[in-house]
């Protein structure tokens, strides 16, 4: 996934506090994963890996381009607008919020 120009953003997301089944976790990450590729353009779309710990279930991984983040971000911001509970919201824009993290440590690497 490292080609010239591109970065790859490594998240860890874990809140096992959240209540929610792993298996109600891993399908909202596919359908944000599968989203995300939808927003894309064809020759990104393979730079999004969503992965679940085999250990701890409510752990997630996400490897993502530069290039891919905007669409993960505008997959996870549907996600959390289509949710109800507060919780959900909030488990949403944090992750969301840790993807732009990493976006603009990477801009802000550049200008320096």
């Amino acid at each position: 996934m490292q080609n010239e120009g591109v970065s790859t953003y490594h998240i860890t997301i874990d809140d096992d506090k959240l209540g929610v089944k792993p298996e109600v976790l891993v399908g909202m990450y596919n359908s944000i994963d599968a989203r995300a590729r939808q927003l894309a353009p064809q020759d990104i779309r393979r730079e999004l890996i969503v992965s679940q710990d085999g250990r701890i279930k409510s752990k997630f991984y996400i490897l993502v381009s530069n290039r891919m983040a905007p669409h993960l971000i505008a997959a996870i911001q549907q996600r959390a607008d289509s949710e109800s509970g507060i919780g959900m919201k909030s488990y949403f824009y944090n992750l969301q919020e840790q993807v732009m993290s990493h976006m603009f440590a990477d801009v802000k690497n550049v200008i320096s």
